[in-house]
């Protein structure tokens, strides 16, 4: 096409093959069923394994209890936001428009944060300054939407990205149509290094529980259950604190340990060999 530069070309070709793959989104929900399994362990620890993923959800709630001593959650999020050299907005949640959500925003995409976030096409995501980060940032947590921190490989693949190591994700996640927002128990049980609880961070059941089974079926690796008439919180707990939420009685508790330190311990593990200032 006359006027249209080759640069612009592989631009618009880059958001036209995220368009066509999101026609298939709905397909990952059965890949993470299998993924575990022996016969594709191999093939899918190209993207799963530690490797290649690695990342923990920030629980952001005005419930949560935070010592005074302990870096809060959001500022853990705005730490990174403002170190970030490149802030870029995804246009659209790929889960979200994948699934044709109807409960959130499918224009609260994820955060793209580091140098790497420089090269995407400005068809999926547009360069952002801290302030409409931080305010994009706002809107994703009273949509309620969960935060999820990582270093994903996929990412570099969905959104055409050049470099791996420059670039952390910022997701928005919400539980009806998040990839890793639920059907994660396969996974997660192959790869228990990947998705990991943040440090210091805490899921109880109170006595008051009731058993009334709220907060079950939304664990996204199956890691609760109930026993007689009280929920149980199994040893593999990711933190995320949806059964908290899904709780209509506030019978189960989201803290943060004081002697914990979750912002370092994000550091150390997600940002291993990434640089994003």
């Amino acid at each position: 096409m006359e006027g249209v530069s080759k640069k612009g070309r592989q631009l618009g070709r880059k958001k036209a093959q995220l368009d066509f793959a999101l026609r298939f989104w709905r397909l990952t929900h059965f890949a993470k069923r299998i993924g575990g399994a022996t016969p594709f362990k191999q093939m899918f620890g190209l993207i799963a394994s530690e490797r290649a993923f690695k990342g923990s959800f920030i629980p952001v709630d005005e419930e949560i209890e935070i010592p005074p001593s302990v870096v809060a959650p959001r500022e853990i999020l705005l730490d990174y936001i403002k170190r970030a050299s490149v802030r870029a907005i995804v246009h659209e949640c790929p889960c979200r428009k994948g699934q044709g959500c109807q409960e959130h925003p499918v224009d609260l995409g994820c955060l793209l944060l580091g140098e790497g976030a420089a090269s995407v096409d400005p068809g999926i995501a547009y360069l952002a300054s801290v302030e409409e980060a931080i305010a994009h940032l706002d809107r994703a947590l009273e949509s309620g939407l969960l935060p999820l921190l990582g270093h994903l490989l996929i990412d570099k693949y969905i959104f055409g990205l050049r470099d791996f190591d420059r670039f952390v994700t910022l997701c928005f996640c919400c539980d009806c149509c998040c990839v890793v927002r639920s059907g994660m128990k396969n996974l997660v049980g192959a790869y228990p290094d990947s998705l990991v609880r943040l440090e210091g961070v805490t899921v109880e059941v109170t006595d008051d529980c009731v058993g009334c089974g709220e907060c079950v079926p939304v664990c996204p690796i199956e890691n609760v259950r109930l026993e007689g008439n009280t929920a149980v919180i199994g040893d593999r707990c990711l933190g995320c604190g949806s059964c908290a939420r899904a709780c209509s009685r506030g019978y189960i508790r989201v803290a943060v340990d004081p002697s914990s330190s979750p912002l370092q311990d994000l550091r150390r593990r997600v940002e291993a060999g990434v640089r994003i200032e």
